[in-house]
């Protein structure tokens, strides 16, 4: 084959010339923060580049060849993946918020984060939570944000995108949203409901990281003092004997919490408006 290109290669080439130059019209027109924008199509652009480069190498493109379709196929998830966030990330800046609150917004990711990432620890430390940095429920919290575009693995930092679409889901007007990102905590195997493992583990992990902080409630500093005070198997026979009493109560199907279910038991549960009035930072107002 040689280095001498391709059909396919030089339709690809052609292809991402037009991109690139929509992409620079759509990113002059739009107020989406550069380091975003960049850091998409460049990763975009990687892909290909590697996927030009094994055909220049001898790689067979043609459509009989299974893996030029796959990796074809797949760049072109990824471009539609990019599109889509930039759509989305559009559309929140000009209709969730004000242009005052928007800058805020960008002005807080750009404080936590370096060269358009933040760490789990910075974003613990937005929401106020730094003690969970070490513990389950601080992960937990961290990849549900990193999952606010797409389930799949996305390293371990977050970018502006779901650090955007997190703040809006969490924002003191949208209650919805708070309930479906506190749903997605527990919906741990990603499959639409809670079992009861699934339910058991959170509540083991919201139990560790109460134990963790410090309260000025007396009241809450005490049952943390008899918590402490208690055996590990007296703990996990307690959790138990909840679930088992939750599921008993409010799951439609055995052994499973849809998430009118799962809303119903929760919108029972004493103070939970004071969970849902959680704003995601203090110097942060809706």
């Amino acid at each position: 084959m040689g280095n001498k290109p391709s059909v396919n290669q030089n339709k690809f080439q052609r292809q991402q010339t037009t991109n690139d130059k929509q992409f620079k019209k759509d990113q002059s027109q739009s107020n989406v923060i550069a380091p975003y924008r960049e850091g998409t199509t460049l990763a975009v652009e990687s892909k290909l580049k590697a996927y030009l480069k094994n055909a220049n190498e001898g790689e067979d493109l043609d459509d009989d060849n299974q893996g030029g379709r796959n990796k074809l196929q797949q760049f072109k998830e990824d471009q539609h993946n990019v599109e889509n966030i930039q759509k989305e990330i559009i559309h929140l800046e000009e209709t969730v918020f004000s242009k005052e609150k928007l800058q805020r917004v960008r002005e807080d990711f750009e404080s936590y984060s370096k060269e358009n990432k933040m760490s789990r620890k910075k974003l613990l430390e937005y929401f106020g939570m730094a003690e969970l940095d070490n513990k389950r429920l601080g992960n937990r919290i961290f990849q549900c944000v990193k999952s606010t575009f797409s389930q799949k693995k996305t390293g371990p930092f977050l970018d502006y995108a779901k650090f955007l679409k997190a703040i809006s889901m969490l924002s003191q007007q949208n209650d919805e949203g708070r309930l479906r990102f506190l749903y997605s905590m527990f919906d741990m195997n990603l499959e639409g409901s809670i079992e009861k493992d699934e339910m058991y583990n959170l509540m083991m992990m919201f139990l560790e990281g109460m134990m963790s902080i410090n309260y000025e409630n007396q009241d809450l500093n005490d049952l943390k003092q008899r918590i402490s005070e208690s055996h590990d198997r007296q703990i996990e026979l307690a959790l138990e004997e909840i679930v088992n009493e939750i599921y008993q109560n409010h799951a439609s199907k055995q052994n499973v919490l849809s998430y009118d279910d799962w809303r119903n038991w929760l919108m029972e549960q004493e103070g939970i408006s004071e969970i849902l009035s959680f704003n995601p930072h203090t110097d942060f107002q809706d």
